[in-house]
């Protein structure tokens, strides 16, 4: 009786989401790109520490909610990057709790005018599964009993990430190591981790000394479920305040708008669903602060 709840629940969990959403989705990744790929850790020239909280489909009870915090920098010699991830994100009946220390390798390329880094991050986690969210049809149902099930996972990312003042483009493959979840001493196969697959990409125009503009895409999925990909257009005044807008294939139109202020960042982006699920809820809310902390040589503040 047991296992066979189990392997249902896990059916309902990955089959709701579409994208497998074992993995947080996020909106404002343009902002913050270490959350996809840990090669982007140390681009930047100051010590970049950045607090993300996102509501999804505002209305849903016990809809995804994820609350982040990252930082990472560049060390001195600017060859290596380091940095960290402390996470929580919540599903249904799922959660996961855990911590992420990222590093990464720079080498410069085309004449120093850009860089190359190789990243790795190695991740322990939490997964918990909580019955008392169920609701029984059996009131005397001992596996309902407000049973919580707990599990510690290792998990590791890899990346490749290439930029410069211009552009950027990535390439990263998250849980790779991809264990299977045991809950209640049975390894269930359909919630088992899958690797997920993030590829990147944009370029920034300058259209004059206060404008400029920033296209960019990013596709997203494993070899077991479909491809989405989300195409961006951010416009930047005097690098300072910046509006975006994106378009994710799945049917999501997300604004987003934000600013800086002295060594500080505030963003906030706000998702529509198109699909039919809209009849459901109020959207989804996501909110960015940051702050900067000058570091090196070539400290500055972080720019968009």
């Amino acid at each position: 009786m047991k296992k066979i709840l189990i392997l249902l629940i896990a059916l309902v969990c990955l089959s709701a989401t579409g994208f497998s959403q074992q993995l947080p989705l996020y909106s404002q990744y343009m902002f913050n790109r270490l959350l996809l790929n840990p090669g982007v850790t140390g681009s930047t020239n100051a010590i970049e520490i950045r607090l993300t909280a996102r509501q999804q489909w505002v209305g849903i009870d016990r809809a995804p909610s994820t609350q982040i915090i990252s930082g990472h920098l560049k060390l001195k010699n600017e060859t290596m990057g380091v940095g960290g991830v402390i996470f929580a994100d919540r599903f249904g009946p799922e959660s996961r709790i855990g911590f992420q220390g990222n590093y990464a390798y720079i080498l410069p390329v085309f004449n120093e005018d850009a860089r190359l880094a190789f990243g790795l991050s190695f991740q322990v986690f939490q997964y918990q599964m909580d019955y008392s969210n169920f609701t029984s049809l059996d009131a005397d149902d001992p596996v309902l009993m407000y049973n919580v099930e707990n599990a510690w996972l290792p998990e590791s990312d890899f990346g490749l990430y290439l930029y410069s003042e211009k552009y950027f483009a990535g390439i990263s493959a998250n849980q790779m190591i991809e264990l299977p979840v045991k809950i209640g001493g049975e390894s269930i196969e359909m919630n088992s981790l899958i690797r997920h697959y993030h590829l990147i990409g944009g370029y920034k125009f300058n259209l004059s000394g206060d404008f400029e503009l920033e296209p960019s895409t990013l596709l997203k999925g494993t070899f077991v479920t479909p491809f989405q990909a989300d195409i961006n257009l951010k416009g930047i005044y005097r690098k300072d305040y910046w509006l975006a807008l994106s378009y994710r294939t799945s049917g999501d139109i997300i604004t987003m708008v934000g600013l800086t202020y002295k060594d500080f960042v505030f963003g906030f982006a706000y998702d529509v669903v198109t699909s039919k699920l809209s009849n459901y809820q109020s959207g989804t809310f996501e909110l960015m602060l940051g702050y900067d902390i000058p570091f090196g040589d070539d400290s500055g503040r972080s720019r968009f």
